[in-house]
């Protein structure tokens, strides 16, 4: 989310700024969403308690996110975390702590955002979910920027983005580039905030994401308004100082008219409520400021249609100062104590202190010393304030670090045991199948030397009872020609009773 005025892009614009490209424009609200969350509630008044009903209470726990409405958001989030935890789900478990690390994030509470956003990742390194865990080391940065621990940040987006360029996850990667720019940006590094924010919105113009082009297109113009306005004091007296102002103030308003003609295109009123809010500021820095009050009303109507009295509390800030610069401090004073009550309302202790300031500053303008010196002590009592919670967040988040380092080390080495064992057991496996593989071989092998003997064997029975079978034709066909021979000489000799008779006939002849 970009900044939208000077004073609340030093400080609280910076975690909102942070928000669009982490979290994929969680606060982008529009018609469609409210009919997506309709859906969503009526799906689940009929759903079972299985997987499919922890999935559409994230989904609802995600939309109440995008919504602002963060009493529902926790609902939905707890009841999906208790179900999936019931079910053993444990992606539902994960993306239901994720959703509770966003909510804490809005409401400013960094102490248990990380802890959502850690107890999530340490879910998914258990079961090796390689792009759930880049999601919660993109979110953890997100906090971790949020409280100026740069350097941690960049480690966690690091990690983040070498994941996501693995997986091929190009929205992942245009996220992560585009948070490393931010960390460069909040440190002024404005030369690497270009390089990052140029190759996010490369990945983006691929992806053909019109949303995120103008989300990129609106950082880029930011990192030209604030080099104008803050690198070059308007009063320089350098010509080349000067128009070197002119050219940055140039170059942003092309950006910012180039990402609020996309958002007008998609009627996102979020992102043309800030397009209007941006191109008012490099108006008011130019001191045009007919036309800077002209798109700081139409900002502050858009947030007033919309319901976000942060946006109409940062419009009526921007409108305050706008008119204490004209001298116009009974105008400034209405719009100072307006944006005021609103943030009152919200709670933000450090926009309260900001606004507390301002006014202090218009009432010494004005000659009115002893409300400004009233409003300058509620400013320094609420600094204190919040130095005191940074120095207990502080301490809490140490804490949380040495609890969370060693958990995130018992699940990797959880992860690594559960890895090992499911390897011996794929060794096993292996060396089984191989086993029974050479078994299965030898079987066959003996097999075919059995059903090859049994076929010679047959071969040879075969032609064993062939040749018997000729030698019997044969035997049978001697033993016919003996028996006929045998038929003609008894036919051709004459009988005993012949040879007597003739023999007695010859000796009576005798």
């Amino acid at each position: 989310m970009r900044p939208e005025n000077r004073s609340f892009l030093s400080q609280k614009s910076k975690g909102l700024f942070l928000l669009s490209c982490v979290f994929f424009s969680l606060l982008s609200y529009s018609f469609a969403q409210q009919k997506k969350i309709d859906s969503l509630e009526n799906l689940l008044k009929c759903a079972k308690e299985d997987t499919g009903k922890v999935n559409l209470l994230n989904g609802l726990a995600r939309a109440m996110t995008q919504e602002g409405d963060n009493e529902k958001g926790f609902q939905y989030a707890e009841e999906a975390k208790q179900l999936a935890e019931s079910l053993g789900f444990k992606n539902g478990v994960a993306r239901a702590y994720g959703n509770m690390g966003v909510l804490y994030m809005q409401q400013g509470d960094y102490p248990k955002a990380l802890d959502n956003n850690r107890a999530a990742l340490l879910v998914d390194v258990a079961q090796n979910n390689k792009s759930g865990i880049s999601k919660w080391l993109g979110n953890i940065g997100l906090v971790y920027s949020s409280q100026g621990d740069y350097l941690r940040a960049l480690e966690n987006y690091f990690k983040a983005l070498g994941i996501a360029e693995e997986l091929g996850d190009k929205k992942g990667i245009s996220a992560d580039l585009c948070n490393i720019g931010i960390v460069y940006f909040n440190q002024q590094d404005y030369s690497k905030t270009l390089e990052y924010f140029l190759k996010a919105l490369h990945v983006d113009e691929g992806l053909g994401d019109k949303s995120y082009i103008a989300i990129q297109l609106g950082n880029i113009g930011d990192v030209y308004f604030s080099q104008g306005a803050n690198g070059i004091p308007p009063e320089a007296n350098d010509p080349a100082a000067v128009a070197r102002r002119d050219s940055l103030f140039r170059q942003a308003l092309d950006y910012y008219f180039q990402a609020l003609k996309i958002a007008e295109e998609m009627g996102d009123k979020n992102e043309i409520t800030k397009g209007f809010g941006n191109v008012g500021n490099v108006y008011n820095e130019q001191a045009n400021y007919t036309d800077a009050l002209a798109y700081y009303f139409k900002a502050l109507k858009m947030a007033e249609d919309l319901g976000s009295k942060q946006m109409q509390a940062n419009n009526l800030s921007n409108i305050g100062s706008l008119y204490t610069k004209q001298r116009k401090y009974k105008e400034a004073e209405m719009y100072f104590l307006h944006a005021l009550e609103l943030e009152r309302e919200i709670g933000d202790l450090n926009s309260i202190r900001q606004f507390e300031e301002s006014l202090a500053d218009l009432y010494t303008k004005t000659g009115r010393y002893q409300l400004a010196f009233d409003h300058y002590k509620r400013a320094m009592a609420l600094k204190d304030t919040l130095f005191n919670e940074e120095k207990n967040k502080e301490i809490t988040r140490k804490e949380m670090n040495y609890e969370f380092e060693k958990k995130a080390a018992a699940a990797a080495a959880a992860a690594e045991k559960q890895q090992a064992v499911a390897a011996a057991d794929k060794q096993r496996q292996h060396m089984v199948l191989i086993l029974v593989s050479c078994v299965l071989l030898l079987v066959m092998v003996f097999a075919g030397f059995i059903f090859r003997a049994l076929r010679i064997t047959r071969q040879q029975k075969h032609l064993i009872e062939e040749q018997k079978k000729m030698v019997e034709e044969k035997q049978k066909e001697i033993l016919d020609s003996i028996h006929y021979a045998k038929r003609i000489q008894m036919a051709l000799l004459p009988t005993d009773k012949q040879v007597d008779k003739t023999l007695k006939r010859l000796m009576k002849n005798n």
